[in-house]
């Protein structure tokens, strides 16, 4: 258990599977820094002890009674904004689950098979305003125009006014991969400017869900 529970990373964690939660639970409250106030297998509960306590982080299944991961990530961040830090789990890796994820703003979409080391670091990570966004995930199958989600995560960010040096502390990367990105970013959406960007970009649905500065 941690030791100094005032300076914890306070956590909510969500999912309808009870000895998921539980395996969960155990392991984050083993790891210094952070502390599970609440487990919950029901998003009507979740919501009620949010009226009460905000947490820092929160955990959510994707599926879900009564409602889905999405549409509860979706509320809360039109309610808490950047204030509340999201991670979605999920079984289901399909690369719209992605895109939809990070367009509501989320911080990190994690597989349910995710290691408890990198849950662990993608809860640190958020907490440093930082994006974990899977370069990787689906790139043999998608269009040579169509956005990456690191670009998406640098879009979405551009629309929030954030500068080059913002955006490359926010997603942990170098300002001369941010620049790399813009261009890039430019290139596919046929723009020459951050505006012209972030308007093509709503235009085209990539920052429909962007959720609150």
């Amino acid at each position: 258990m941690n030791d100094n529970r005032n300076d914890s990373i306070r956590v909510y964690l969500l999912d309808d599977h009870p000895l998921v939660l539980e395996g969960l639970k155990y392991r984050l409250d083993a790891e210094p820094g952070i502390e599970v106030l609440h487990t919950f297998t029901d998003p009507r509960d979740f919501i009620a002890q949010m009226e009460r306590v905000c947490p820092d982080v929160v955990l959510l299944d994707i599926s879900l009674p009564h409602m889905d991961g999405f549409q509860l990530a979706q509320q809360l961040k039109e309610r808490y904004g950047n204030a509340l830090k999201i991670i979605l789990l999920s079984g289901y890796t399909y690369e719209d689950f992605y895109y939809k994820a990070y367009r509501i703003g989320v911080h990190a979409y994690l597989s349910k098979q995710a290691s408890y080391t990198k849950i662990i670091n993608a809860i640190k990570q958020s907490m440093l305003g930082h994006i974990i966004i899977p370069e990787g995930i689906g790139a043999a199958n998608r269009s040579p125009d169509a956005l990456t989600f690191a670009e998406l995560g640098v879009l979405q960010l551009l629309a929030k006014e954030k500068t080059n040096k913002e955006i490359s502390e926010e997603l942990a990367i170098s300002k001369r991969t941010v620049e790399y990105h813009l261009s890039s970013i430019n290139g596919k959406l046929g723009v020459k400017t951050r505006i012209g960007a972030v308007v093509k970009g709503f235009e085209l649905g990539h920052l429909s869900f962007l959720g609150e500065k």
